[in-house]
């Protein structure tokens, strides 16, 4: 009574005594009308072996499968039909308590719960917060927290606490599934998963819910483990790893992770996976089906959270943040991922060259380069590639589409990221420097092409002539002068080139555009190149020299020139 802080008056009759009155008296009224009304809602069957009366046919029928196992075909043979009268529909009725906020709709249950009240003795779990009246209850209970569990089962390795636990799981094994919807045709193995079913398809009654948030649901047990989401409750925890989680399956499933196990296969492709319901979602894949679509844009997706994330793009919300940047992410995944770039963190690395990442799907990208699977392909133009998403910004090119535009200037691009990347040279900022020369730049693709300048490393070469390049697209650009491509021409005089920058540049000879100039001399020119070169002469530094001889000088063509000299070929 601590519990209701309703202190009794031992003179007064104690209000659960008095309801336990009333429906007992209520159920003698009830039994008088069943025996003046002249008709009943039972059957009577009687067991051939031991005479024993049932009122279903379904209970004798167990009762002969367990306590006569001899008599194997003894389901019909064994089933006597004493009296057989026509059955009235019963109308179900609940019971509540005026106490608590217990409900049932089963006499004997509300009566059970009473007793909780006018208990003198309660039984106490010394692990948990479980308390009951009777003791076998207790002794029951405690099987739980010492891990005894004395029933298996013969087939497979399933083991539980209770008998009755066991016979619901051997109706697995057997396909008995006696418990049928009177609305659609579900069946099932139990009459709480029949409850479930009906008010989660049919009535969506949702009794249980939370004080805190606006969550609700069907069984009292969810709510409990929903509370444990405020309480910052983890019960379970990893004996491998920090993990640790509110459900035991949550953690029966983490293990598997450790293990490797993956029992559920997919039958079309060789993806394997820890639950059944990644494996239903996964088929979804297959059929094209995607049952769930935002009603704002065009798109549609396989899980229902992958639709309330989606959502939050439309309405901007971004809960979790980075606590060292100013990062928002819309999903805790992307924040702890992206918490590996301040830690430096890269767990996933490829097997053949010293790549290593963060996401496990980014080194399954990585790892398509050293196999040349390129499963994307163009359907204009031959291009192909590794992601979906590089299609995608690919087709952008064909279309002109230029979504991304800068607010200072008329940049335009196809790319946020190359938007953000433009953006830094309008405030200045070139967060990467070369720790041997003053070289600083954008972006950490074009400091890793620098370095290879220090190192010498030079990957790609020509498989015609001697050429060596940094990089791949140099090496294409120079596999043009070979094919003889120009691809890029002046519609105003007869120029062709090769690249949109030599391009560019060559415009600016008929616009009479110079905005490189010399702060030392009024020097003037169109291209940074030309700048760089004309500054040696104030220098007067001389990179460039002849193996053969003493010549030396400011550019490589001047030398190249010079070389021809002693080769014999040069011509004036």
């Amino acid at each position: 009574m601590k519990k209701h802080n309703q202190p009794i008056n031992k003179k007064e009759k104690h209000p659960a005594k008095i309801m336990k009155k009333k429906i007992l008296k209520q159920k003698s009224v009830n039994l008088l009308k069943k025996k003046t009304s002249g008709t009943s809602t039972k059957y009577i069957f009687e067991c051939d072996g031991c005479s024993k009366k049932f009122s279903t046919k379904d209970i004798l029928a167990k009762h002969i499968s367990y306590s006569h196992k001899t008599q194997k075909n003894s389901d019909t043979t064994a089933v006597r039909t004493q009296v057989e009268l026509t059955p009235v529909p019963q109308q179900t009725e609940k019971f509540n308590c005026d106490i608590c906020e217990f409900k049932t709709s089963q006499k004997r249950c509300i009566l059970s719960h009473l007793k909780a009240h006018v208990a003198k003795q309660m039984y106490c779990c010394n692990n948990c917060e479980y308390k009951c009246i009777r003791k076998r209850d207790l002794q029951k209970h405690m099987k739980i927290h010492t891990g005894e569990k004395p029933f298996s089962c013969n087939i497979c390795e399933y083991r539980c606490i209770t008998k009755s636990n066991l016979q619901t799981h051997m109706k697995i094994h057997t396909g008995e599934k006696p418990f049928s919807c009177k609305i659609c045709e579900h069946r099932c193995v139990t009459k709480s998963r029949l409850q479930i079913h009906i008010m989660k398809i049919h009535s969506g009654e949702k009794p249980f819910s939370c004080n805190i948030c606006e969550y609700s649901c069907i069984r009292k047990s969810a709510l409990q483990i929903h509370m444990k989401i405020h309480t910052g409750e983890k019960p379970f925890s990893c004996n491998i790893c920090e993990y640790r989680c509110i459900r035991k399956n949550s953690l029966q499933e983490h293990m598997k992770i450790h293990s490797g196990e993956k029992p559920f296969s997919c039958n079309i492709c060789e993806h394997r996976f820890i639950r059944k319901c990644d494996l239903q979602t996964h088929m979804k894949i297959h059929t094209v089906e995607k049952p769930f679509s935002c009603n704002i844009c065009e798109y549609r997706c396989i899980r229902k959270n992958s639709l309330q994330e989606h959502m939050k793009i439309h309405s901007g919300e971004k809960p979790f943040s980075c606590n060292i940047c100013e990062h928002r992410f819309i999903r805790k995944c992307d924040l702890q991922t992206h918490m590996k770039i301040h830690t430096g963190e890269k767990p996933f690395s490829c097997n053949i060259c010293e790549y290593r990442c963060i996401r496990k799907n980014s080194l399954q990208e990585h790892m398509k380069i050293h196999s040349g699977e390129k499963p994307f392909s163009c359907n204009i133009c031959e291009y192909r590639c590794i992601k979906k998403s590089r299609l995608q910004e690919h087709m952008k090119i064909h279309t002109g589409e230029k979504p991304f535009a800068c607010n200072i200037c008329e940049y335009r691009c196809i790319r946020k990221t190359d938007l953000q990347t433009h953006m830094k040279i309008h405030t200045g900022e070139k967060p990467f420097s070369c720790n041997i020369c003053e070289y600083r730049c954008i972006t950490k693709s074009n400091y890793q092409k620098h370095m290879k300048i220090h190192t010498g490393e030079k990957p790609f070469s020509c498989n015609i002539c001697e050429y060596r390049c940094i990089t791949k697209s140099h090496l294409q650009t120079h596999m043009k002068i070979h094919t003889g491509q120009k691809p890029f021409s002046c519609n105003i005089c007869e120029y062709r080139c090769i690249t949109k920058s030599h391009l560019q540049t060559h415009m600016k000879i008929h616009t009479g555009e110079k905005p490189f100039s010399c702060y030392i001399c009024e020097y003037r020119c169109i291209s940074k190149v030309s700048l760089q070169t004309h500054m040696k002469v104030h220098t007067g530094e001389k990179p460039f020299s002849c193996n053969i001889c003493e010549f030396i000088c400011r550019t490589k063509s001047n030398l190249q020139k010079h070389m021809k000299i002693h080769t014999g070929k040069y011509l004036n």
